[in-house]
């Protein structure tokens, strides 16, 4: 328990009564002096009884949060307590700083409050969301006491999702697409393949009634779906192609370009320039995972866009490569030129802002004022890649 701003007035208006009342020996500085110690000790009671019993949930939406896009987060506090509470500030804090300072109105016993708030989420990665406090105080605002109703929870932010379109492989064959498994997703195709458990996100016009009817469970057609070509997301995770805000807007132009060459349903490969760091995606779950990784990645010392960006073109037939990067150097002009030669396209993105010129046809997400990597992206790249 201590003191508020209001209560350590009124114990210094006490003092000065009682001092002068002292000094002049004056009756009613004595008795303003009596008056204030009264107060404040009805007050110190009165906080020092009261007591909470609160059952507190929370839950933030949406659950997968994009940078950018502020976290909502429902509270509920039910008050399992013998008699009513007293209003509570609620706080809340992200990342070590306020979050959230709000009222809260008196809960009768037995009932539940339920309160939203928004929380910044201007970042992607890991933030901590708490620890939540509950201040409660007497009625003249004089002593305060906060109980922690809830610890630390993880808040994980991905990176900002841009509408990029739809984005396909371009002509030339990649002698590996073809190999892949089946998308778990597939929400299209000609020829029947197998029936699979309904996933959030399939069209109810797939659904197998007759067969969601006898197992009880819905279940959905998987069509089987040709792919004649591969599209490569290539991230420069290079700590000195980057800055902080440099390497979040390439984390968002990769997860971007990834769900943009999901829709267009050919073989996809996501790949960072450190070692060991190829993914094939084949299902929307392994893309989630690579979307949840993007939101956690980090810049290293331990890599090379050069050596990454000539290995993949040294094993590829065709289709779309996206290289992803900060300072695009005379290097990487080099690997491009290479990499044209095996690829049917090949995309630059600078995400830093440069001193010098970038290679030919390479598109900019540097957070600069009056450019929309999005829509630059969709008149110059999405036409490029239709079949």
């Amino acid at each position: 328990m201590r003191l508020t701003r209001a209560g350590i007035g009124i114990a210094i208006a006490g003092l000065v009564c009682f001092v002068i009342g002292r000094l002049f020996g004056t009756v009613e500085m004595h008795l303003l002096a009596g008056m204030c110690v009264a107060a404040l000790v009805a007050a110190a009671l009165y906080t020092a009884l009261s007591s909470l019993d609160l059952a507190v949930g929370r839950v933030a939406t949406p659950t997968r949060l994009r940078a950018g896009t502020p976290a909502r987060i429902d509270l509920s506090l039910r008050n399992k307590g013998r008699r009513r509470t007293p209003v509570l500030r609620v706080d809340d804090q992200l990342g070590g700083e306020r979050g959230a300072s709000l009222l809260l109105a008196s809960i009768n016993r037995q009932d539940t409050a339920q309160i939203a708030y928004r929380l910044p989420t201007n970042r992607r990665g890991e933030h901590k969301v708490g620890p939540l406090d509950l201040t409660l105080g007497d009625p003249l605002g004089l002593t305060s006491s906060t109980v922690r109703a809830s610890g630390q929870v993880r808040l994980v932010v991905h990176a900002e999702l841009m509408d990029l379109g739809v984005l396909h492989a371009t002509a030339g064959h990649d002698p590996t697409a073809d190999l892949q498994p089946i998308r778990a997703l597939a929400t299209g195709g000609d020829e029947f393949f197998a029936l699979r458990p309904y996933v959030v996100g399939d069209e109810l016009k797939r659904v197998h009634w007759k067969s969601s009817a006898r197992t009880g469970e819905l279940v959905v057609r998987q069509d089987e779906r040709p792919r004649t070509g591969r599209v490569t997301v290539v991230l420069d995770r290079r700590h000195e192609s980057f800055d902080e805000q440099g390497f979040d807007r390439a984390c968002s132009a990769a997860v971007s370009c990834l769900y943009a060459a999901w829709r267009g349903d050919d073989a996809l490969r996501f790949v960072t320039t450190s070692p060991g760091s190829v993914s094939d995606i084949r299902s929307r779950q392994e893309l989630d995972a690579v979307d949840e990784q993007l939101a956690l990645l980090e810049t290293t010392s331990a890599a090379s866009l050069v050596r990454t960006v000539d290995e993949i073109s040294r094993v590829a037939r065709g289709g779309t490569m996206v290289i992803i990067t900060g300072h695009p150097n005379a290097d990487l002009v080099n690997a491009l030129e290479r990499a044209r030669r095996t690829f049917g396209v090949v995309v630059p993105v600078a995400c830093h802002q440069n001193d010098f010129e970038a290679p030919a046809g390479t598109l900019f997400h540097d957070g600069l004022d009056g450019t929309d990597f999005a829509e630059e992206w969709r008149s110059v790249v999405t036409g490029v890649g239709t079949r």
